[in-house]
């Protein structure tokens, strides 16, 4: 038998389909096989076909989930993150520019694979974790993050709290910090003016623990 097209599927469950969210949506096009590249995109132009908008629906709520997120966010607070994959080590300061956590990359670090950007980016997801460490000391929904990186690529991660698609791989880091109820900023500064960089090449660790955690936030 002749598996049915996606313009046929969605012709055949439109009323059903009219009332799903999009990740209703998804779990239909993943209970019909159309959950591959091409499958979900022919998925999603059948819908557009008949007026359901899959791609604006994630977005609204995207935005929604954004917008909650800033209202409840009443703290701030700022790091500076750096890495030295040459030799394999990571270090955040705190606003003053005084080290909060650095040492050598762990086994357990999945993101780093001992490749610079890799490093980049896992220590900039430590910092989106610690900030969601301080949110639970303090007892809060949410919390603002201002990430401060001489890795500019890493701003890109801005366009997942903008609610705007694209990113690249730093889309990654906007996500993770939204999964964590971080509201993320992150800023490029020259590598000069990131005082995480002297704790990549020296020696020694910091523990994130190793400090009230409460005193990090403004």
């Amino acid at each position: 038998m002749k598996k049915p097209t996606s313009r046929e599927i969605v012709a055949q469950n439109i009323d059903a389909l009219g009332v799903l969210s999009h990740a209703e949506l998804f779990t239909f096009a993943r209970a019909h096989g159309l959950d591959s590249r091409a499958g979900f995109s022919a998925f999603k132009k059948a819908l557009l076909e008949v007026g359901i908008d899959y791609d604006s629906m994630r977005a609204e709520k995207r935005a929604d989930r954004q917008a909650l997120l800033e209202k409840a966010a009443e703290h701030t607070i700022t790091l500076f993150s750096d890495a030295k994959a040459s030799k394999d080590r990571f270090a955040i300061c705190n606003r003053d520019g005084k080290p909060v956590w650095y040492g050598k990359f762990f086994d357990s670090d999945r993101d780093y694979n001992g490749e610079q950007s890799s490093g980049e980016m896992a220590a900039a997801k430590k910092a989106v974790w610690l900030a969601a460490k301080v949110k639970e000391v303090l007892g809060v929904a949410s919390i603002r993050l201002i990430l401060k990186v001489d890795a500019e690529w890493l701003t890109w991660a801005n366009r997942v709290a903008e609610g705007a698609d694209g990113g690249g791989k730093a889309r990654a880091l906007g996500e993770a910090a939204q999964k964590l109820s971080v509201v993320l900023r992150v800023e490029h500064i020259p590598g000069a003016e990131n005082p995480a960089d002297a704790y990549t090449v020296c020696a020694g660790f910091q523990r994130w623990d190793s400090q009230n955690l409460a005193d990090l936030a403004a």
